[in-house]
């Protein structure tokens, strides 16, 4: 194991960002003005300065909490002792959240595998799904760990009630306790009342983390300890990160580099849409991940004073190389609206040799010799220079392996991006009120107290349809 404590183990596994796909030297400004000039970046050079300087105040003043994850080793220390006091005897971990509070745990459940329990995350409301999880459970061999910051998520109350029955059924209603652990605010929130009432376990989302950036809390710490994952390497991962992205030269931070060349390829040259593609099973989620950190963070309808903005780029989820197969031709010869990120992983931890056979036949007996993970890396430099030589704007991030240590560097570099866009926009980063408007219309239909006008609206939309409109 590297001991990520010293510095040549810590560069050895650094997260590299390369943007020369981006630039006009490589991609030429031509008349669509696909490429980035320096001397834009350079000129936004007053706007990047003050944006550095004012998150560094905010963070020192305590506004900015999820910066200072990476370096809350108590947490990590809680998280692993809550683990060690369930595993044995634990077959399946069931984790109910969604959104923020599923999709960092996913990823790292599929990024880093698991080595304890079974680690299942139900991050949807299907009842198919749903009721066949819960037929296939030994309830007395399960824990639940049920997520919500605030405890009024609809659909994971919806499905804490559906489990607390059946284990209040089955288990009886003491020993029931023993089989939920949940994840909440410290203070506030239905949830906390309920462990306050009943005396469940708990563990704490930190005061002023949402839950988009809540993966490095114990909202994906606590799942992936109970499967075996080193979370102290993936917070060190994230430690190291943010010493890389302290500096205010925007030219020395990845991190602000990232961001400052998306906000200007938005916002000069009209694309609108950003496509994560990483070339790795194992990081599939990841780009999920980033598409709801992208753009629930971003997508917003004013700027903080209030004036019409409507900005955020489109993410997409993509994935090499299987989509090289399907969304790359219109990433290549479709509209000049995109920007690519791919991800590469330079050493994927094993490799399959491909035989050689038929070598008579040209399109066939050339691929002997090489191997699965060779190949793969093949296709990410094929595409990356693919889409350089049609003048479409790509970068790349090299990932070294696909550890914790890398992969709280990931976390950690997208986060601080995603805050920088936010003040280059000059909007609020941090909240989602787009979202908390389907809310409360649900709130309506389901009969929340407080909400009948919510449940109007709908019963209005809803008789405003004209039938000659429905198919």
């Amino acid at each position: 194991m590297p001991d990520y404590r010293r510095r040549a183990a810590r560069e050895s596994m650094s997260v590299r960002l390369d943007v020369n796909g981006m630039m006009a030297e490589a991609i030429g400004p031509g008349e669509s003005q696909t490429g980035l000039s320096r001397g834009e970046v350079d000129a936004l050079a007053p706007r990047t300065l003050e944006v550095a300087r004012l998150l560094h105040s905010r963070r020192e003043a305590g506004e900015l909490p999820f910066y200072e994850l990476p370096q809350r080793r108590e947490m990590a220390t809680t998280v692993q002792a809550a683990a060690a006091a369930v595993r044995d005897g634990l077959d399946t971990l069931v984790v109910l959240g969604i959104g923020g509070s599923a999709l960092g745990t996913r990823t790292l459940l599929d990024a880093l595998g698991s080595s304890g329990p079974r680690v299942v995350v139900v991050d949807n409301i299907d009842p198919v799904t749903m009721g066949s999880l819960l037929d296939g459970l030994d309830l007395k061999r399960t824990m639940f760990n049920v997520v919500s910051k605030g405890g009024e998520t609809a659909e994971t109350m919806a499905q804490f009630l559906i489990v607390r029955e059946r284990l209040l059924r089955e288990l009886g209603a003491v020993d029931y306790q023993q089989r939920v652990i949940i994840t909440t605010d410290a203070e506030s929130g239905h949830l906390r009342q309920i462990v306050n009432d009943e005396g469940f376990r708990d563990l704490v989302v930190p005061a002023g983390v949402g839950g988009r950036f809540s993966v490095l809390t114990p909202v994906g710490l606590f799942p992936a300890a109970i499967a075996g994952v080193r979370i102290d390497e993936l917070l060190l991962g994230a430690a190291w990160m943010d010493t890389r992205t302290r500096a205010t030269e925007v030219w020395q931070n990845p991190a602000h580099l990232l961001a400052t060349l998306l906000y200007l390829a938005e916002t000069k040259h009209q694309r609108n849409v950003v496509v994560l593609m990483p070339y790795s099973d194992r990081l599939r989620r990841f780009a999920d991940w980033f598409v709801q950190l992208w753009a629930e963070s971003l997508g917003k309808a004013e700027n903080l004073d209030g004036a019409p903005l409507h900005s955020g780029q489109t993410p997409v989820a993509a994935l090499g190389a299987t989509d090289q197969h399907s969304l790359l031709q219109l990433l290549i010869e479709g509209p000049h609206d995109k920007v690519v990120i791919l991800l590469r992983v330079e050493d994927h931890g094993r490799e399959l040799s491909i035989p050689s056979a038929y070598t008579d036949m040209e399109g066939v007996g050339y691929l002997g010799g090489n191997g699965l993970g060779a190949l793969l890396n093949m296709e990410q430099r094929a595409t990356e220079l693919a889409l350089v030589q049609q003048h479409r704007p790509v970068m790349t991030i090299t990932v070294p392996q696909v550890n914790a240590f890398t992969l709280g560097q990931l976390f950690y570099l997208f986060e601080v991006a995603t805050v920088f866009a936010g003040g280059l926009h000059r909007l609020d980063p941090l909240n989602q009120p787009g979202v908390e408007h389907g809310k409360r219309l649900t709130y309506g239909l389901a009969g929340r107290k407080g909400f009948e006008a919510q449940r109007a609206e709908v019963d209005n939309w809803m008789g405003r349809k004209r039938a000659e409109y429905v198919l």
